[in-house]
């Protein structure tokens, strides 16, 4: 007997340690239920904080010219206090991410925007009690806050009528997965929209750690920082996570913003302070926030191309949306029926959305690569494009090499005319007195909404530094 009971004491013992583990990595509250960090949930190796402590905040705006928002909360709709919440209308729901709160400028415009668009309810959800430091602790928490997200729609539901359909939640960076955990509670939920959702403890985890398509019946996102995440850059991710992912330059580095380097960061704390180091820090992850906002009210069409990867949208083979209207990134973005990976470019500052133009560049044959930089202009009829400029510095141009750019203009070219170009060759101590320069031997541009492209013959033209040129001979085959 005694192999026996030693048996049934190991089991027993296991069990009771299998209780104890499972006690210290579960943390339970009132009206949100369970949180364990046992996998799949093992992205972070800390438990979110109690909903006291973080003390979510829901902010309610109904009407353009309210410059104060109402607080909301499921206690208002379980008495007898009186709430502006309008049920019959849409409501839109916005949550911000890592080191924010819900009173931030850009929540506020957003806001502002949604309702001017149309009469609808918007909220502002400010959990900024638990997004700071240390990120894996506000990663955890974005748990918890999905959960009380979830709690107020369903108390709208139950005491005004509303439905899950009638909810579209925006979330930014961790906020975009603040959303997919709410979502994840509310079937049937209208949209969800991921502005640059986080990386960091998300990228390589199960579905049901992070923003996904089965969140709400309309899953869009915004991918506009999605390199490989470094400290200072890559905050975004590249991967997929909705019905609709939009990647707006390529999805991460967006132009305007400064390429980041340590030394640069330092610099830049040392010279303005952390605000603007912050800023620099951000810039592009955040240009999801803006990208969106604009598309609210904005009178020029956000564009978008399905495509497989940058590559090649940058070669011009996805310009072609098959008949259909190419579909809108941003606000819009549901009223399409396509489904997939679609890219665009931008410009650099507001209002970002234009026109868009492929510029291609190719070289003829010359002896030696050769660093520089060759800026491009087109004369049209309208008058003269906005610069593109490409780049030779970090790696040069050589004999036969094709570079590809995107051009995107506020106004639509007129008659392309002319290409003109200017070339500058960069000189190193060891190259000081020769001339290499480039040969061109040809260069197009292609208007993307209608794929139609203008090709211009260099006929074997030799640039060296500080040359100016400008190709007259204007085809419409590529054949030079």
């Amino acid at each position: 007997m005694a192999p026996v009971s030693l048996f049934l004491g190991l089991i027993l013992y296991a069990v009771v340690a299998q209780a104890e583990r499972h006690r210290r990595n579960t943390a339970c509250y009132v009206r949100l239920g369970c949180f364990s960090i046992e996998p799949p949930f093992n992205n972070t190796d800390v438990l979110p904080m109690s909903p006291s402590f973080i003390n979510t905040q829901f902010y309610l705006f109904t009407d353009f010219h309210q410059r104060t928002p109402t607080t909301i909360s499921e206690d208002d709709l379980n008495s007898s206090r009186r709430t502006n919440f309008r049920p019959e209308l849409d409501t839109v729901i916005i949550s911000h991410g890592f080191l924010q709160n819900g009173r931030v400028d850009w929540m506020v415009h957003m806001a502002m925007e949604m309702l001017k668009r149309k009469p609808q309810n918007v909220i502002l959800v400010d959990w900024g009690n638990g997004s700071g430091f240390p990120y894996n602790q506000a990663t955890a928490n974005t748990r918890v806050v999905g959960a009380e997200i979830a709690v107020l729609v369903s108390s709208l539901n139950r005491v005004l009528g509303t439905t899950n359909s009638q909810y579209h939640l925006i979330g930014h960076s961790l906020g975009a997965h603040v959303a997919g955990y709410a979502g994840s509670r509310l079937p049937g939920l209208g949209r969800i929209t991921g502005l640059d959702p986080a990386q960091p403890n998300y990228q390589n985890f199960d579905d049901q750690v992070r923003l996904d398509q089965g969140d709400a019946v309309f899953v869009d996102a915004i991918h506009t920082d999605g390199s490989d995440y470094d400290t200072i850059s890559g905050y975004g991710m590249m991967l997929p996570v909705g019905h609709m992912d939009f990647y707006p330059n390529g999805g991460s580095n967006q132009p305007g913003c400064p390429r980041q380097s340590f030394m640069n960061i330092i610099t830049e704390e040392y010279e303005d302070g952390t605000y603007e180091t912050g800023n620099i820090i951000s810039c592009s992850h955040s240009r999801s926030i803006f990208l969106f906002t604009e598309s609210i009210n904005s009178p020029c069409a956000f564009r978008s191309f399905q495509c497989s990867n940058t590559r090649d949208f940058m070669a011009g083979n996805c310009f072609n949306c098959g008949g259909l209207p190419c579909p809108m990134i941003g606000y819009d973005a549901i009223r399409y029926r396509a489904r997939g990976k679609f890219y665009l470019a931008t410009r650099s500052g507001t209002p970002f959305c234009g026109h868009q133009y492929l510029v291609q560049l190719k070289f003829g044959t010359f002896s030696h690569p050769t660093y520089g930089t060759l800026k491009l202009k087109f004369l049209t009829s309208s008058g003269l494009s906005d610069s593109v400029v490409f780049s030779g510095i970090q790696r040069p141009f050589s004999s036969g090499q094709t570079r590809d750019l995107m051009l995107v203009e506020l106004a639509k070219l007129g008659d392309i005319q002319q290409a003109q170009l200017e070339f500058h060759e960069e000189r190193s101590f060891f190259s000081w007195g020769e001339d290499k320069g480039v040969v061109v031997e040809r260069v197009t541009i292609t208007a993307a909404d209608t794929d139609k492209s203008v090709y211009f013959c260099g006929h074997a033209l030799r640039m060296t530094s500080d040359d100016h040129a400008g190709l007259h001979h204007r085809q419409f085959t590529p054949h030079c």
